[in-house]
């Protein structure tokens, strides 16, 4: 009983410290898109968060430290998302349309994380963020090649340098995000789906398929 009684213990103050953790990056992701990175204070984002000054000293060593993770940490789960997505389609047709609705789902149901992405991170970001920023860019490009791979081998998809897949699939997808993100699209990115999956879809099809492909749905 001593046991089940510390174990819970253990997890009770894990759990509380996740949300503690939560709590700060939320307060500072406020922070950082109200007023950018390097005015906002580590006061600011203690009082903003409701933590003490023990805890959130514990949890990170400085603003930049809080800024770097919402940067790394949003980045990683965001391709870690897309990837799965793609995994989970068998066709080539299949993949490129789930890169192009995943990226705007996110941008939809995220949208302060999508802009301190986009914008505010880069433009505020440390050397050694920017370094881990195209660190992750590359690999996440690799990756989505890889998973594309064997529909080139195959015929399916025009043979390109590997750089050009993640271009012509997320770049206009990306493009309409920010917009959206900024104010400037004032439609549901959502709706944009399946007419840039599609555009997406006939820019790789290969010279031969791409003269006899006719428009239709991406599916």
């Amino acid at each position: 009983m001593a046991s089940l009684s510390l174990t819970n213990g253990r997890v009770r103050r894990q759990e509380a410290t996740a949300r503690r953790r939560a709590e700060i990056l939320r307060a500072a992701l406020d922070l950082f898109l109200r007023q950018g990175v390097e005015p906002t204070t580590m006061e600011q984002i203690r009082a903003v968060s409701g933590a003490s000054t023990g805890s959130i000293y514990h949890l990170f060593r400085s603003k930049d430290e809080i800024a770097h993770t919402l940067f790394v940490e949003g980045m990683r789960r965001y391709h870690d998302r897309v990837l799965a997505a793609v995994r989970r389609q068998r066709t080539a047709r299949g993949r490129i349309r789930a890169v192009v609705a995943t990226h705007l789902r996110i941008t939809a149901e995220e949208p302060e994380l999508s802009l301190y992405l986009t914008r505010l991170g880069m433009a505020d970001a440390d050397a050694e963020t920017a370094a881990e920023y195209r660190a992750a860019h590359a690999a996440f490009a690799q990756d989505l090649y890889a998973c594309l791979r064997p529909h080139v081998e195959r015929g399916e998809l025009a043979d390109l340098p590997p750089e050009l897949y993640f271009s012509l699939v997320v770049g206009p997808a990306a493009h309409l995000a920010r917009s959206w993100l900024r104010g400037r699209y004032p439609h549901n990115p959502l709706a944009a789906v399946e007419i840039l999956a599609r555009a997406a879809w006939q820019s790789l099809l290969p010279p031969r398929r791409a003269g006899r492909q006719r428009p239709r749905s991406a599916s």
